[in-house]
């Protein structure tokens, strides 16, 4: 992992040096997960969540939560709404190990199937889900055109796909401020806590390098999707995109 990210800056990878790095980079900081992302988000990941969660379509019953890390959006959605019964896909083993450990130790294991897969080519029939969702997890896909196109493959016409993710802020002043606390706080706080500073370098570079909130509603729109709306969240350091299947 830090030959690749001392050679070169992100934008210069290849989609196999990315993706490679950044399943090193998740089964690496696993254990400190949750809590840095507690921690670099001011808990602010909790409401951002909650929010995702409430635009669920009402009368959903069946979720697909790609990139679904350790199971945070997963555990939540079935929490909220326990008509719910959620697929949690992801790449990484050592995160879907901790997912279903978070889902056991709740006792949620009945709501919840945590599987091994890749968001691009996802092991499900058309039309197989209500609506898909993917939280903080869009940034580290090289193809995200494709992730978004197989998000709305699964979802039956009338259901939604959901996008969360954090961006640069509109507003010159916080893009300031963000821009300092990516570059100069995160990676402090990743060798802080997990001892681990490339893998945060990562995850700053990866926020900075990520699409503009009208680029990735272009996407939403290039994937046919439709009603598309962005929600801006805490002054648009995040933003959920939502769009309907037809």
């Amino acid at each position: 992992m830090d030959s690749v990210m001392n050679k070169k800056p992100l934008k210069a990878w290849t989609d196999t040096e990315k993706i490679e790095t950044v399943k090193n980079i998740f089964s690496e900081i696993t254990p400190h997960y949750d809590k840095m992302n507690h921690i670099m988000s001011g808990r602010r990941d909790i409401a951002w969540r909650k929010f995702a969660i409430s635009r669920i379509p009402q009368g959903a019953h069946q979720v697909i939560d790609i990139a679904t890390g350790t199971g945070d959006l997963a555990l939540d959605t079935v929490r909220r709404r326990p008509e719910i019964h959620v697929h949690g896909i992801d790449f990484t083993p050592a995160m879907l190990e901790l997912a279903q450990a978070k889902c056991r130790a709740k006792n949620l294991t009945g709501k919840i199937d945590f599987l091994e897969g890749d968001a691009m080519h996802l092991e499900f029939d058309d039309n197989s889900f209500d609506c898909s969702t993917i939280a903080f997890g869009m940034r580290n896909i090289p193809d995200r055109l494709g992730a978004i196109k197989e998000m709305r493959r699964v979802v039956r016409p009338g259901g939604k796909v959901l996008v969360l993710e954090m961006t640069f802020p509109r507003n010159l002043k916080m893009r300031r401020f963000f821009n300092w606390y990516l570059n100069h706080v995160i990676p402090v706080l990743g060798v802080m806590i997990t001892r681990n500073r490339s893998a945060y370098d990562y995850l700053s570079e990866s926020i900075q390098d990520f699409l503009h909130p009208d680029q990735l509603s272009a996407l939403f729109e290039e994937a046919s999707l439709q009603k598309i709306q962005a929600f801006p969240l805490t002054f648009g350091i995040t933003y959920l995109h939502e769009g309907v299947v037809v």
